[in-house]
């Protein structure tokens, strides 16, 4: 099973996740970042894993317009979505995983998860680092990955099952 994992990510935990769940999938598993490579032709993969990170509530335009002009072919594809966000509830958590994608591809989508989060305040730009501090009420340089729900991810894709963020707890 040939898969793609396309991506955006701003400051680097959506590409630290791509990065984990290849690991988990092996070597049939291409990984992009479309802000900075064009994506291969999908008739060759079997499965594309769509993957953003969340600012102020949305994901990266690249990632909307991506999502919008392949959208027909997508939804030909097994999907599997996650997004990096640190929203701090569950709740929040899950409306910002269902806002960041369309709903047709939402509802297709086998696989979906949010995989991780960070905060690298010595990387941000000034505004970002002004928001963040704010919502997060300090400065401090933060990463969390949650590699079992990349191993359930990642075993959802290749097993052909359902797992999704109700799945399991935040």
């Amino acid at each position: 099973m040939k898969s793609i994992i396309i991506y955006t990510t701003r400051y680097g935990c959506t590409a630290e996740v791509a990065r984990r769940i290849q690991k988990e999938l092996g070597d049939e598993c291409t990984i992009i970042d479309i802000k900075k490579e064009s994506v291969p032709l999908l008739d060759t993969f079997d499965t594309v894993i769509l993957g953003g990170s969340i600012y102020i509530g949305k994901v990266q335009k690249e990632m909307t317009l991506f999502c919008t002009t392949n959208l027909e072919q997508l939804l030909t594809k097994k999907i599997g979505l996650y997004i990096s966000a640190g929203a701090q509830t569950q709740e929040e958590c899950y409306k910002e995983l269902l806002g960041a994608f369309p709903s047709e591809l939402h509802a297709h989508a086998t696989t979906k998860n949010v995989l991780g989060y960070a905060f690298s305040f010595d990387k941000m730009r000034f505004f970002d680092k002004l928001i963040m501090k704010k919502i997060k009420g300090n400065a401090v340089n933060t990463a969390t990955y949650f590699e079992e729900r990349i191993a359930q991810f990642a075993k959802g894709i290749t097993a052909g099952t359902t797992y999704n963020e109700t799945s399991q707890a935040f």
